[in-house]
């Protein structure tokens, strides 16, 4: 049952992110069994329940796991919640004989899926700009957002074929990365707004917000851009961007817009912009990435998708910029689980970091690893690779229930850091170049940069 299921899942855990051989024999059995060829008489038998729905309950609430979630102990991940899985006879989730080691967290069916986002294919709930909420999800429900769990699941699994098979597998090393991106909103302050606009958003920066800093810096910005020149402009941070990230040995990715859906929601810039083609060549030249960052109305329109990713392929032709590969993320999140992907595929992309959520960090697909992703209409892996998104800076400095600033918003950032480097994972920061205006804003991003330094 469910054989392209359970294909996809079991080469991204062994191969893509274990990196250790294998190969799959399909039996008609009720639980998957791992055994080692070059060893043999030992095997580990691990619970198969998720990948066994009934076709009748496959994408219905039925088949989601149910609530609360049970729990067992661990001796690193404390108490680890099982997504599904099922007790053995004496009531434990594992059990150990001379010849065979019984593990009853599913660990694959969990896997496949935190990593699909099935969930997302079933619950119908939406924010007002159709987004899916942390809210809304098993894992803030069960209070593991926090917790990169297919990390720990895998963990896991290695701890049980290391007891059966020590000296006979060996794992693929990895190494921490610290991925940092920006996507390009607003790159200019001043561009589209009238004067009368600009002195009433001081006013109220000074009255309502009481950020007099803030007030400060636009109406200078206000009088040195007079004449055209943006490059005093508060928004146009890419410079000290891409500085702060050379300094500490990393590349910034910057995402751009390439064609307006939504006036007022989709930037104030075009491709065609002077200003734009020279920021293009800058961040080339430079060393850093250059992004599609898809349009309000696009997650849902493949034809949209495809045009405005050509647009930035003719614009980087048009301006020599040649790289390998390409990426991006989708516009205000807004991402649909039963289609996106198919369309970044079908538009050539090849990865999209677009899985966070809106309202607050956290692993939404539970893991910290970069991974190949799969359609779960058509039934098929997609060439293209999901690199989650671990934190936006607004999810921390602005969202309900947050709201953080000073030293507790560093620490809820460091949190999250802290949990990939302890997997050797990526850690995907999203900052936005016009959430650099107040100092305190300047201070953090600076911070979270400072944690390369001082780990």
């Amino acid at each position: 049952m469910r054989q392209p299921e359970r294909e996809y899942i079991f080469k991204v855990i062994f191969e893509e992110f274990l990196g250790i051989p294998y190969k799959v024999e399909f039996e008609n059995r009720v639980d998957i069994e791992v055994v080692n060829e070059q060893s043999s008489g030992t095997k580990l038998i691990i619970s198969d329940i998720f990948l066994r729905t009934n076709e009748l309950q496959w994408l219905q609430k039925s088949s989601l796991p149910k609530s609360p979630l049970s729990t067992f102990a661990h001796r690193l991940f404390g108490m680890v919640p099982v997504i599904f899985g099922e007790k053995n006879s004496g009531g434990t989730y594992f059990e150990k004989e001379p010849q065979a080691i019984y593990c009853g967290l599913d660990i694959f069916g969990s896997a496949f899926f935190m990593l699909t986002r099935y969930e997302e294919c079933v619950i119908t709930e939406r924010d007002q700009r159709n987004r899916f909420l942390a809210r809304y999800s098993i894992a803030y429900q069960e209070n593991f957002l926090d917790r990169p769990i297919v990390n720990e699941y895998i963990e896991i699994l290695w701890e049980l074929l290391m007891d059966l098979w020590p000296k006979e597998l060996h794992r693929r090393p990895r190494e921490f990365r610290f991925l940092l991106s920006h996507d390009v909103d607003w790159p200019f302050y001043v561009v589209g707004k009238t004067t009368l606009q600009m002195l009433k958003e001081i006013t109220a920066d000074v009255i309502k917000r009481g950020s007099y800093h803030s007030a400060y810096k636009k109406l200078k910005t206000l009088w040195k851009t007079r004449g055209g020149n943006l490059s005093e402009d508060i928004f146009n941070t890419f410079h000290w961007i891409m500085e702060q990230s050379e300094k500490a040995g990393i590349r910034s990715a910057f995402y751009f817009i390439t064609q307006e859906t939504a006036p007022g929601l989709d930037g104030n810039y075009s491709m065609k912009d002077t200003e734009i083609k020279r920021l293009l060549n800058e961040i080339h030249n430079r060393g850093h990435e250059i992004g599609l960052h898809p349009s309000y109305h696009t997650y849902k329109e493949p034809d949209r998708i495809k045009q405005q990713f050509d647009i930035l392929l003719d614009t980087a032709r048009a301006n020599q910029i040649k790289q390998s590969i390409w990426g991006g993320r989708q516009h205000y999140l807004r991402w649909d689980a039963s289609e996106t992907w198919q369309y970044w595929e079908d538009a050539g992309l090849d990865y999209d970091s677009t899985l966070s959520y809106s309202d607050l960090p956290g692993f939404r697909c539970g893991v910290c690893y970069e991974y190949s992703v799969f359609n779960l209409l058509t039934r098929k892996q997609l060439r293209l690779k999901e690199r989650p998104l671990i934190v936006m800076e607004q999810t921390v400095i602005f969202a309900s229930g947050l709201g953080l600033k000073g030293r507790e918003a560093c620490e809820e950032i460091e949190h999250y850091y802290n949990q990939c480097r302890r997997f050797n994972g990526d850690f995907t920061l999203l900052w936005h170049n016009s959430q650099l205006v107040k100092e305190e804003e300047v201070s953090l991003y600076q911070d979270c940069i400072g944690l390369l330094q001082t780990n």
